[in-house]
């Protein structure tokens, strides 16, 4: 496996723990551990991991939903979410966030493992399609809203040629 680098924000010392050792026997690189949203915020831009597992009570005013808000805004990392909140109105938040996922405690490994490498794939996945074709590292442009753009194609034949690129924020088409 290559190294797929995990940041874990859990406020609870023994769940971060049992979490760090899972992940790294099954062959992930635990970046840190935070317990607070900024902690999470600023460990993030520190270590550009690939995924953020993401509790959403955490210790402080910042709740985890708003360091992902802020996560995603900033660094594009996916976040999935585990939590025992099962409330209405906490998923209905998380959702607005665009996390990967959303996972109830206690957590099946099994089933973080599938979300994990399912996130990262679409993570990498993008990243590469805001490539060129020639692979330059051409860098995406940022809409008006602050998001990064991703680069659209079209079939032209038995090739795709790019069109230009789109926000997935708010759907603005730049040529």
């Amino acid at each position: 496996m290559m190294d797929k680098r995990v940041l874990v924000v859990e406020d609870d010392p023994m769940v971060a723990y049992m979490l760090e050792e899972s992940l790294q026997r099954i062959g992930y690189v635990v970046v840190g551990i935070e317990s607070t949203g900024p902690g999470a915020i600023q460990k993030t831009g520190d270590e550009q991991p690939d995924v953020v597992l993401m509790d959403i009570h955490l210790q402080g005013s910042m709740d985890g939903i708003a360091a992902a808000e802020k996560i995603m805004a900033d660094f594009s990392i996916p976040i999935i979410f585990l939590t025992a909140s099962t409330e209405e109105d906490t998923i209905q938040r998380a959702i607005r966030t665009k996390s990967q996922s959303y996972l109830v405690k206690p957590i099946n490994m099994k089933e973080l493992f599938a979300n994990i490498e399912l996130a990262i794939h679409k993570k990498r996945v993008r990243d590469q399609l805001r490539k060129s074709p020639a692979g330059d590292e051409e860098p995406a442009p940022t809409c008006a809203c602050k998001s990064p753009m991703l680069r659209t194609y079209a079939p032209a034949g038995k090739k795709m040629v790019p069109l230009g690129w789109i926000c997935p924020k708010c759907h603005a088409f730049l040529q």
